[in-house]
């Protein structure tokens, strides 16, 4: 449910929205949850089909992304190793049987890439500490972008390759934003290829993503970070919104995001997940349904969001009169004027500059030395003690109107 509220600022509305999931998970929902049910088919056909495979993981900068991707990752690389342990079993099993020659060895054979995207220009290798050489996305033969000088790293175990998965993301960029403390500024884009069965399994943390309104006290780099990671989103989502109307030409070179994911596009039974992160809090709900509505657009079901039935959630409110009434550090030197003249206090030198707000802020001694003669020095307590009671007073009237405001909007409710 999306919560409006219109100009008027008095009727509140609620109009559903429903965008279509393969699956939902609460928060009751666990990581074995997600893995189970969105990435571990993922890992079995990169292993065993030799397929392409890539999740992206997207959402509102503080609601989670890069705790659900570290769940993914550690069961994934369990997974990785346990589906090519398996595989190793059945061809060996048809060695033994005499209806398979074929070696086994390259079947486990595992490399990792990991790089960071940094806006349209920088792309970082997160396995390299201190690299000299800069990493660049370049085209083979077969059209299909591969990273140059960016580390290719052997693994041998799931702790070897968690280990430096941990060791590329404590290299990732990160920025104090107003949402969050430790906000990710960058796409991490970790690469895992199967020599043995060509598969290749990406699993991507996108930057977390800012409304504008969020950003505007951001200063000059950071509020040019999140103009990136916009144009980049931007990007991924024409890409997919050509290939959906079957467009002669997929703008893939827009963006290096895109260019490192056409693979994952074009390539023969290639998959591509999106995983959602929202957050449940009633002030998200704008950044919410962004969010939803993003994640639809990229695996193309967008034409496929409703919307119910808008209802008052609220009525607006009979408004209740209140009071004009001023307390005395409200008054402008006219309203000043015309309360002294009233009290009969026809001595008091006021200047043009004096008004409520200063006089309340003086003391009996300096009202005896800046508004009274000597004759009149007398005066000055008697101006400070009608004033006092004519703010007492006031304010009175005023905590009287507060709650008959607050009765009546208790009887609207």
């Amino acid at each position: 449910d999306n919560c409006q509220m219109p100009p008027d600022m008095k009727t509140k509305l609620v109009k559903p929205l429903f965008f279509p999931a393969q699956a939902c998970f609460d928060e009751h929902c666990s990581n074995d949850d997600i893995y189970r049910n969105i990435a571990e088919p993922l890992v079995h056909n990169t292993v065993k089909e030799g397929t392409v495979a890539t999740l992206l993981l997207y959402g509102q900068t503080g609601c989670g992304k890069s705790y659900t991707m570290s769940g993914i990752e550690e069961r994934a690389a369990k997974g990785i190793f346990q589906a090519i342990a398996s595989l190793r079993a059945s061809k060996d099993d048809g060695d033994n049987d005499g209806t398979n020659t074929s070696t086994s060895n390259d079947a486990g054979q595992v490399t990792l890439q990991f790089v960071e995207l940094c806006g349209n220009k920088e792309i970082k290798d997160l396995l390299c500490a201190r690299s000299k050489e800069v990493v660049k996305l370049l085209e083979d033969e077969d059209g299909i972008c591969r990273l140059l000088n960016a580390k290719s790293i052997d693994i041998t175990s799931p702790q070897h390759l968690l280990q430096k998965i941990a060791e590329g993301k404590s290299r990732r960029a990160t920025e104090a934003t107003d949402k969050n403390g430790v906000s990710s500024r960058s796409h991490a884009c970790c690469q895992i290829r199967i020599k043995g069965s060509k598969g290749v399994l990406t699993l991507i943390d996108l930057a977390g993503s800012e409304r504008r309104g969020d950003s505007l006290y951001h200063s000059h780099e950071r509020q040019k970070e999140s103009a990136e990671i916009n144009a980049s989103l931007f990007a991924l989502k024409e890409c997919v919104r050509a290939r959906a109307s079957n467009s002669s030409r997929v703008p893939f070179r827009n963006h290096n995001l895109t260019k490192l994911l056409r693979e994952s596009f074009e390539r023969d039974g290639a998959r591509l997940c999106v995983i959602a992160a929202v957050s449940p809090n009633a002030t998200d709900t704008e950044h919410s349904v962004e969010t939803l509505r993003f994640a639809t657009a990229i695996v193309g079901t967008d034409s496929h969001v409703r919307e119910g039935e808008t209802r008052i959630a609220v009525p607006a409110m009979k408004t209740f009169e209140s009071r004009d009434i001023l307390s005395p550090k409200q008054w402008d030197n006219t309203q000043l004027k015309r309360f002294l003249a009233h009290k009969k206090m026809d001595r008091v030198k006021l200047t043009d500059k004096h008004d409520g707000k200063v006089l309340m802020k003086m003391s009996v001694q300096q009202m005896r030395t800046q508004l009274f003669d000597d004759k009149d020095s007398e005066l000055a307590k008697r101006l400070f003690d009608l004033l006092r009671l004519e703010n007492d007073k006031i304010s009175k009237l005023q905590r009287a109107d507060r709650i008959k405001l607050a009765k009546a909007r208790k009887g609207q409710s």
